[in-house]
């Protein structure tokens, strides 16, 4: 059986991540030798014990307790520049050796190692590594992970699988993401049939789930530029995710606290009545927020106060109520090392929704090296026509 998947988007918040953190915990038990990662490619940067290491390496390896070795994992750090650098000078050299060296030492310790692309199937050209190139240079299929839709979905899956197809790598099929429960009876079947007739295995298609959606406190805090106002026991990275935007009366708040529970509070701090209900709910044991961020300015002393006594985690950030709520509105987050309970949810997610021994099938069909199809078809036959030419 082939070694490796090259898990691949559509483009850049696919879910690529996501499928990959599942996919390792749905297959663990699966395959002998376990499950490993690989991204040839990190743009995303973090600094661990002063080292710069690849963001989704680290990410992985925190969530599932693996011992990665981060230079190996990331061979190639994309920080800002490089691009240009690379086009002008051609440093560094020796790029593509070192990730087929590096995804070589990896698959040496497992009996899988799931490859995750950058962005969409062309994200790397610019260094002569692009996706579908670094697929074929391992000799590894491809699964392309699609954000749900209908026509937007196919759309994006012909683009991709063109590029694929002109490096030879074979798709194993795909994964849908994002499908909303209440379009899903409708998607699903027109998605399935589609596919069915285009010869491309569906693997799973995953439903949009705001638990796993929506950001966690202290993502939250960050993105604002959120401060606390005094020392607190935050809020457990489990407990307490995603936000209210207080733009209504006060009455009408608490209700959405009740309802919506564990969710931050981002309230104006030209609404003195709101957070004076709030504090008075938290003391009288009604319904109240993990968290209490102050958009605009800070609360004055004497509230600041009330919520350190009521041990209410007190936040400010200078941005208003309306930018906050916007800029949080506007993006998508990825899942936090320590959010133990949204991990459980993904893994448990991809196992319940994504055929997992399909996909061990179909790797075990391709034999020994996946560039040995890369023949086949329609488009190995015009390949061979214009060679004869």
């Amino acid at each position: 059986m082939i070694k490796g998947i090259y898990v691949a988007g559509s483009g850049k918040d696919a879910g690529k991540t996501t499928l990959c953190l599942g996919l390792a915990g749905a297959l663990h038990a699966q395959v002998e030798g376990g499950i490993s990662f690989f991204k040839p490619l990190g743009q995303k940067i973090t600094v661990v014990e002063g080292e710069s290491v690849g963001q989704d390496t680290w990410f992985i390896s925190r969530a599932l307790g693996l011992s990665l070795s981060f230079r190996e994992s990331t061979p190639l750090l994309a920080s800002r520049g490089a691009a240009e650098k690379y086009i002008r000078s051609g440093e560094p050299r020796g790029m593509r050796d070192a990730v087929k060296q590096s995804y070589r030492e990896i698959q040496k310790n497992s009996g899988l190692v799931l490859v995750e692309g950058t962005g969409h199937p062309g994200v790397g050209s610019v260094f002569d590594l692009g996706n579908a190139k670094v697929a074929s240079m391992l000799g590894i299929p491809a699964i392309l992970i699609l954000d749900g839709g209908v026509g937007s979905t196919i759309d994006s899956f012909c683009l991709c699988q063109a590029m694929f197809k002109t490096y030879g790598v074979p798709l194993l099929g795909v994964v849908i993401n994002r499908v909303l429960p209440a379009k899903m009876e409708a998607v699903a079947p027109v998605l399935r049939m589609w596919f069915k007739d285009a010869g491309i295995p569906v693997f799973g298609i995953l439903p949009f789930e705001e638990r796993i959606a929506r950001p966690s406190i202290a993502t939250i805090t960050r993105e604002i530029g959120a401060a606390p106002l005094f020392n607190a026991a935050a809020a457990p990275a489990s407990v307490g995710s995603g936000f209210i935007a207080a733009f209504d009366s006060s009455e009408e708040v608490l209700r959405k606290i009740e309802v919506e529970t564990g969710k931050a509070l981002l309230v104006s701090h030209t609404r003195p009545d709101l957070i004076d209900a709030v504090i008075v709910s938290r003391l009288s044991g009604g319904p109240c927020p993990p968290v209490l961020v102050v958009c605009g300015g800070a609360p004055d002393q004497r509230r600041q106060a009330a919520c350190s006594a009521a041990g209410l985690p007190l936040f400010f950030t200078g941005s208003s109520l309306e930018g906050s709520a916007l800029k949080l509105s506007r993006s998508l987050f990825k899942t936090e090392p320590e959010e133990d309970e949204k991990i459980a949810s993904i893994i448990e997610m991809v196992t319940r929704e994504v055929d997992t021994e399909a996909i061990l099938r179909a790797l075990r069909g391709l034999g020994g090296d996946a560039r040995r199809s890369s023949g086949r078809g329609v488009f190995g036959f015009l390949k061979r026509l214009f060679r004869r030419g």
